[in-house]
């Protein structure tokens, strides 16, 4: 049975909710353990399977990068869970307008943000040697929320004009 766009609506919307609550405990994990580096996160599982290790490494703030371009105490060198709230709270926004032109915006911001998963998970596994639950949990919603957004532009493109935005 095919997944009508509005069921789409609903999944997108869902895994979305799901990102920003990981996004948001990992700020609220963050901030917690900068105001008193004795906080231990119920993430903080072991030595190598620890979140504050992934959030409170230079990668954690800019993705690592703003800091070599705009300095370590630039306004842009923001918590990547910061972007990460706002990447949810767009798609959401852009899903509730509900064209093809904002699907289409979705899915760029989705490649975006798989991209992004594909670089911390290299960064987290290769350079930390460090397992981050709330980490791979946000990659994973990345993922399924690129192939919702796929699915729901192929069904869009799929309908006549007069249903696009009816649906």
């Amino acid at each position: 049975m095919a997944t009508s766009v509005s069921e789409l609506n609903k999944g997108i919307t869902v895994v979305c909710l799901i990102g920003l609550i990981l996004s948001y405990y990992a700020y609220v994990v963050e901030t917690n353990k900068e105001h008193d580096e004795k906080y231990e996160a119920m993430c903080d599982i072991s030595e190598h399977m620890s979140c504050s290790k992934a959030f409170m490494s230079p990668y954690g703030k800019g993705f690592g990068l703003v800091r070599h371009i705009f300095g370590e105490h630039s306004i842009l060198n923001q918590p990547n869970s910061l972007g990460g709230m706002l990447f949810y709270c767009i798609v959401i926004a852009l899903n509730v307008v509900n064209t093809v032109q904002a699907t289409k915006m979705m899915l760029g911001l989705a490649v975006i943000s798989n991209f992004a998963s594909v670089y911390l998970a290299y960064i987290l596994y290769f350079v930390l040697y460090d397992f981050c639950v709330i980490c791979v949990s946000t990659y994973i919603v990345n993922f399924v929320n690129l192939f919702l957004i796929n699915v729901k532009l192929r069904r869009q493109s799929a309908v006549p004009d007069v249903d696009k935005k009816l649906s």
